[in-house]
């Protein structure tokens, strides 16, 4: 198998085993018996398990990014952005399960480059921004932007791990009653500004 094919798979091997095991129980050997090879094949790809989780991690903290700041790059009124960042991101929780496993689950606290704090950080920056120019916009304090963007990073984490396990909830309804919760706390914030 051609080099980049067989790092594709080793990735989507790992992807699968970190997200049913966690880090701290996933193995090495368990990857390379599911994708076939031995060991040392994935140290010529990876360097080790943490060089691998990395990979794995990064793969999908572009995944997130891109999807939720595609999201928000559309014009709306706040409540409708609001709609559109939860759509997107409970978008990808449904058609990546193990992604999102793998960055909610027991990662290790070093990682270089910061991994999912790095991702978090930037995704927590892009929505700060966008809260900042709506609010001022409203003539609004924009000082909390970056309170409201925490909040909104950690209620899609924490409902996307909910909803991972109760998948028959669809989609419309998980994206309508988080958005619901989160902007009667915004439209409440708001009235109180004017």
């Amino acid at each position: 198998m051609p080099r980049d094919r067989r790092r594709h798979q080793l990735i989507e091997i790992s992807r699968g085993v970190f997200a049913e095991r966690g880090y701290e129980a996933a193995s090495l050997e368990e990857i390379a018996e599911r994708a076939g090879i031995s060991r040392p094949i994935l140290y010529s790809h990876f360097g080790d398990k943490r060089g691998l989780f990395e990979v794995v991690v990064n793969e999908q903290i572009e995944k997130v990014a891109s999807v939720v700041t595609e999201a928000l790059a559309f014009p709306g009124e706040p409540r409708e952005l609001v709609e559109q960042g939860m759509r997107a991101f409970f978008t990808y929780v449904r058609d990546h399960p193990e992604g999102h496993a793998v960055l909610t689950r027991d990662a290790p606290v070093l990682m270089s480059g910061g991994g999912l704090g790095v991702m978090l950080d930037g995704l927590s920056e892009n929505i700060t921004q966008l809260i900042v120019g709506q609010t001022s916009a409203m003539g609004l304090d924009p000082s909390p932007a970056p309170i409201f963007a925490n909040a909104l990073i950690g209620i899609g984490a924490h409902v996307g791990r909910w909803w991972r396990e109760h998948p028959e909830v669809p989609l419309d309804v998980v994206t309508t009653w988080s958005t619901d919760l989160v902007w009667s706390g915004f439209a409440g914030l708001l009235a109180r500004g004017k």
